[in-house]
């Protein structure tokens, strides 16, 4: 199994991607804790937790099957949608 370089380096952008939004968004929930900060941080941590979860993929036999993404990003964007539309 040959590794792509662009492979990678997408993956590795994308974990610092969501590792930026997830401090930025849970930083500002620990500075005003309410309850629309903490939805919003929390579909961030999810998509924070996938992300790491899809790094083994690269070296390993470990594959997440297409629903199983599909069903993470659901409930990602379910918690973002929920903070934003709170108050």
């Amino acid at each position: 199994m040959a590794l792509e370089l662009l492979d990678v380096i997408v993956r590795v952008g994308l974990v610092l991607a969501t590792t930026v939004l997830f401090a930025i968004v849970f930083l500002t929930y620990l500075r005003m804790k309410n309850r629309k900060l903490l939805f919003l941080s929390a579909g961030f941590g999810v998509f924070f937790i996938h992300a790491v979860v899809t790094i083994p993929e690269l070296f390993y036999n470990f594959v997440i099957n297409e629903n199983t993404h599909l069903l993470i990003h659901l409930l990602a964007l379910s918690f973002i949608l929920f903070g934003t539309l709170k108050d």
